[in-house]
């Protein structure tokens, strides 16, 4: 995936779960100024920025006559449309994994021997 993925393009490749957006949007209504928020396991979003970018989510936002759904649909639509950054903290190693996978069934096949008594 490009490094200008945005965060719907992330989703949808399933990359990064729709749930893992729900939760970003509960982040931002409860504290607007959050930033640097890690979304999915490889991934971060300034929420603040992805919002501000989109006029219409900054606007709905801070109407005191849009109600709670309106809210939450206005920043999830930005925040989909905001792009998101690779960690490097905490990032896979897929030689690691492999070994790792290796040695779980070198040990599964170790305790698999029935026992000489």
């Amino acid at each position: 995936m490009s490094d200008d993925a945005t965060l719907w393009d992330l989703v949808t490749a399933e990359r990064i779960a729709i749930e893992d957006v729900g939760a970003a949007i509960d982040v931002y209504l409860a504290e607007p100024t959050t930033q640097n928020h890690p979304i999915g396991p490889d991934h971060s979003l300034d929420l603040a920025a992805a919002v501000a970018a989109h006029a219409f989510a900054s606007a709905t936002v801070v109407d005191p006559d849009s109600d709670e759904p309106s809210r939450r649909m206005a920043v999830r639509s930005a925040l989909l449309m905001g792009r998101p950054t690779a960690r490097s903290i905490g990032r896979r190693d897929p030689a690691r994994d492999q070994r790792s996978a290796d040695r779980a069934i070198r040990l599964s096949a170790a305790t698999d021997r029935p026992r000489r008594r």
